[in-house]
């Protein structure tokens, strides 16, 4: 079985030394604004105000619902920003099983305020000066804290339609969770939340039709049977400390309530998550 690669903690609201506390050793370019690590599962992106004069306006917004999100300005400084590198990684996030970091630079040797683990959601396309002043175009992703993520989801879950009876096929429910998972630019007014919501659904369904009633760590029958009539399983994020987000679907099991709270606080949550993940890698092996 393949050996899991550990999994970086931090705590919000704490200061880091980025050198010593994030890259030394978790790994990532000590000089990139998003900084994929090959070490472990992760992405660690960082934001602050240096880079204003050159389009880049990251902020944080809370909605009327009080999700939070970031608005979160791409890699690039001369002509159109790209789907290449740090930008490309956070896109593809959610395909690659690493979860994103996101930290504040609060200025030289001042360290970096950790803000939370994110997820993608979405982005939109900006105008905005670049180095030279010229006019050109800017990826602003849409992040979500994975707390409000995992509120999301579960709303999804509590939709009265979220686990009825779903007409199409299994073939076909993946290819919609594979398309939601791949994200895509968002509509002028849709808002991050929403974009969220309906990617969760599209994995969740097709999670908990792929599971067909028996639980994908322990093998055993869904513990019981909802009031409309379907089997009783759970998503499980394999790649999070805390669920929340919509997963890939290679990283996302269905499974029963006994088998997710031992996954999360069992003696052998570690190996029991690495089972699975190897199960759903076998699942989703295109």
């Amino acid at each position: 079985m393949t050996q899991p690669k550990p999994i970086p903690h931090f705590t919000v609201g704490d200061v880091y030394d980025r050198r010593r506390h994030i890259h030394g050793p978790f790994g990532g370019s000590f000089q990139s604004g998003i900084a994929p690590s090959s070490a472990v599962d992760a992405i660690f992106i960082f934001t602050g105000d240096t880079g204003s004069q050159y389009g880049y306006a990251d902020e944080e917004e809370v909605d009327a619902q009080g999700v939070r999100s970031f608005s979160y300005t791409g890699e690039g400084q001369i002509g159109d920003m790209e789907f290449v590198r740090g930008n490309r990684a956070i896109l593809e996030h959610s395909n690659d099983g690493r979860a994103l970091h996101l930290f504040q630079s609060l200025g030289k040797s001042k360290g970096q305020k950790y803000l939370g683990e994110f997820v993608y959601a979405g982005h939109k396309f900006m105008p905005g000066p670049d180095r030279n002043g010229e006019i050109r175009r800017l990826i602003v992703f849409r992040l979500v804290a994975v707390a409000d993520a995992r509120a999301i989801e579960d709303a999804a879950g509590d939709d009265g339609d979220a686990h009825a009876a779903i007409s199409i096929t299994l073939a076909d429910a993946r290819r919609i969770a594979l398309a939601a998972a791949a994200g895509g630019a968002a509509p002028a007014k849709e808002s991050a939340a929403r974009m969220l919501y309906v990617r969760s659904k599209a994995v969740r369904d097709y999670v908990l039709m792929r599971a067909a009633g028996r639980c994908e760590s322990c093998d055993r029958p869904a513990p019981f049977v909802r009031k409309n009539g379907t089997p009783y399983l759970e998503p499980h994020h394999t790649t999070r400390v805390s669920d929340g987000g919509p997963d890939h679907p290679r990283f996302v099991g269905a499974v029963c309530p006994a088998c997710h709270r031992e996954l999360h606080f069992g003696v052998e949550g570690k190996e029991k998550n690495a089972a699975l993940q190897e199960r759903l890698r076998d699942l989703e092996r295109d």
